[in-house]
């Protein structure tokens, strides 16, 4: 399965890799739920993780960008480890006139992401 990792650089910028999520890992989770944005929210501009989560795209494509203006596509069943939880964040858009709908997992502090860089 496609994954990205954001993270946090020591400077404080957002930063991603590229990889896989490890099959059949578990991974323990205090909670999880779903968002539906609809097409008129385009995009959010910058911002930090508010918490370390998996976002796992179920329907909509859109562009996530870090710091340093590089960027990476997600679609329906892509991955996104979002741990920047601190300094700029990311950002990101809508591509698709579709609505983005995901669900967020929501991982425990010290739990492993089972994330595999390419």
């Amino acid at each position: 399965m496609r994954a990205y990792k954001l993270f946090n650089t020591p400077d404080g910028a957002s930063a991603f890799q590229q990889g896989t999520i490890q099959e059949l890992e578990h991974i323990s989770s205090p909670y999880f739920f779903l968002v539906n944005d609809e097409p008129e929210r385009r995009h959010f501009d910058w911002h930090p993780a508010p918490r370390r989560q998996y976002v796992i795209t179920l329907k909509g494509s859109l562009e996530f960008t870090v710091t340093d203006g590089s960027s990476f596509v997600v679609h329906p069943g892509d991955v996104v480890i979002a741990l920047d939880t601190a300094g700029t964040g990311h950002k990101w858009r809508m591509l698709s006139q579709d609505s983005w709908s995901r669900i967020y997992i929501v991982l425990q502090e010290d739990q492993h992401d089972a994330f595999l860089a390419d």
